[in-house]
């Protein structure tokens, strides 16, 4: 019913009919940041009763599907990825875990919870460790190059983790939660669909599950944009009572003169490329059907010659219809 496979690509640019975008010349713009991409799915709006039997369904055809293979669970110590963990553990299918150590423990208060769960139920967690010198000099441009990665330190820190994880193995991410921009509503920002071009272009293996239509859904139903995270973690701790609660945490919350040296460096890396937001087509339609009747309405108050101009631009390039 659902697409399982790892390293799923559930996206398109318009200019390269591929999961990649241009290299020079891409077609984006700050007032509509979807302009140059689209999901290639159709829009999300299935789920069932609550996200533990959905969640419960996909890890179920995903362990079958990859029956050969083996499964490492990112864990960062929030509630996402021991969620995740909690539904294989529960049923039973064997994975191990491991986690990103930053900068020489700027993250030890979200550890402690993801070595608690691993002890308490004996699964086997390594913890690595990412020095800021190895983030800048090496981590950033990897993530640039082979995962256009565009603003997101956090994102691309993680990439560290697949030069752990073997050839058998898929990494499990639970980063994926929808994003929800102001102007647009809902999709994902382009840093958490680029782990999986990065797996792809390293020939790694690469798998979330808040990615796919039922769990998308369920954390739509519970956004919160006054919480981190923008959602309210009540329905995830209602499946699962017994997992120790905690604050909504980044993880960078003792590093962040750190966090704002590695987004510079990112920036530098991509040259300043566009931060696309990825969502469904007609979403980008709507939105540009709204900045174009701004603009008619702008150039119409006794601006003739703009207006002029502005008219001749809509005909010659089909503006007024919606093409791109």
């Amino acid at each position: 019913m659902y697409d399982v496979s790892y390293n799923r690509v559930y996206w398109e640019y318009y200019q390269t009919k591929t999961y990649m975008r241009p290299k020079t010349g891409y077609f984006c713009h700050k007032l509509l940041p979807s302009l140059g991409a689209k999901v290639t799915s159709p829009p999300y709006k299935k789920c069932g009763a609550d996200i533990r039997e959905d969640y419960e369904l996909l890890v179920t055809e995903f362990a079958k599907k990859y029956a050969d293979h083996e499964f490492v669970i990112s864990l960062s110590g929030g509630i996402d990825s021991e969620f995740c963990a909690e539904t294989f553990y529960l049923l039973g299918i064997p994975f191990r875990c491991i986690s990103l150590r930053l900068f020489d423990g700027a993250n030890d208060h979200d550890l402690l919870y993801a070595a608690r769960y691993c002890r308490d139920r004996n699964i086997d967690l390594k913890i690595h460790n990412l020095s800021m010198d190895q983030l800048c000099d090496r981590v950033v441009q990897k993530a640039y190059e082979f995962g256009q990665f565009t603003h997101s330190g956090a994102q691309v820190a993680l990439t560290h983790l697949f030069d752990h994880v073997h050839d058998n193995e898929i990494l499990i991410n639970s980063g994926h939660n929808p994003d929800y921009c102001a102007s647009l509503g809902w999709g994902w920002w382009e840093d958490s669909p680029n782990m999986v071009k990065y797996a792809i272009n390293k020939d790694k293996k690469f798998m979330t599950f808040t990615s796919l239509e039922p769990i998308f859904v369920h954390y739509m139903k519970n956004y919160d944009g006054n919480q981190p995270g923008d959602k309210d973690n009540k329905f995830l701790y209602e499946q699962y009572p017994h997992l120790r609660t905690r604050r909504k945490m980044t993880g960078w919350e003792s590093a962040t003169k750190e966090l704002l040296e590695v987004e510079h460096l990112i920036r530098v890396a991509c040259n300043y490329d566009h931060l696309t937001f990825i969502t469904w087509e007609e979403i980008t339609r709507k939105r540009k059907k709204k900045i174009e009747h701004e603009l008619d309405e702008f150039f119409a108050k006794g601006r003739k010659k703009l207006n002029e101009t502005w008219i001749s631009y809509k005909l010659l390039t089909g503006v007024e219809i919606g093409k791109y």
